[in-house]
């Protein structure tokens, strides 16, 4: 079905943390500015550890939240609130989304902020979920039909209410998109990515020209 994926595999998490920086850092190195775009959870944060210890000093480098829940971004489970925790020593552009009380606001006002930042979206780092989630896309959640390029609000019940998530325009439209999943409980979601049409992380696949699974499984 899906013949645009490269499956890249490595022996351990902390192997393709580096692995991983080892490439954005080829990309990083030869373009003059560059947009990367962020996931929350516990999988990327060595990663984003890496890169933030190695590129401190760069200030052409705009980070971008792929998706938040629906909550301030002083909590504890805001994705933005593990970026900005890593990345506010550096001298990198963190695009920081702002809540608002109304889901679609916030998204609709995340949308005009990162848009009017970013002229190119370079790279992006996605986890995948047990149920093939990719950013807050859940499966049989209406983000999955919208064709705005930017974020939407998106009504998913699952620690929040709501999420704010990239859309697949959006996440079709990125150079250099890298699916980072690792941990022996990803076995069985990872023999699904690329083989089963209906989940969300494989739809996106299929919208794009190259995908890249990075994992350890």
């Amino acid at each position: 079905m899906i013949n645009s994926l490269e499956i890249i595999k490595e022996k351990t998490h902390e192997e393709c943390s580096k692995l991983l920086l080892e490439l954005i850092s080829q990309q990083i190195n030869e373009s003059e500015k560059i947009s990367i775009g962020l996931s929350g959870g516990s999988t990327p944060q060595l990663f984003y550890e890496l890169l933030a210890k190695k590129f401190y000093k760069y200030d052409n480098i705009s980070l971008w939240t792929v998706d938040e829940r629906h909550i301030e971004t002083s909590e504890n489970i805001s994705n933005q609130n593990m970026i900005n925790s890593i990345f506010n020593d550096s001298k990198l552009d963190v695009i920081e989304y702002v809540y608002e009380e109304d889901p679609h606001v916030s998204a609709e006002n995340y949308t005009n902020k990162v848009i009017e930042k970013i002229d190119k979206f370079d790279i992006a780092v996605l986890g995948v979920g047990d149920d093939g989630h990719i950013a807050s896309l859940f499966p049989d959640s209406k983000a999955l039909d919208s064709n705005k390029k930017g974020f939407v609000g998106n009504e998913v019940n699952i620690l929040t209410k709501w999420r704010i998530t990239s859309t697949y325009k959006l996440l079709t439209d990125v150079d250099y998109l890298y699916l980072f999943v690792t941990g022996e409980n990803k076995k069985e979601i990872i023999q699904k990515i690329g083989n089963e049409d209906d989940l969300p992380v494989n739809k996106l696949i299929s919208l794009r020209k190259k995908t890249i699974l990075l994992t350890d499984q």
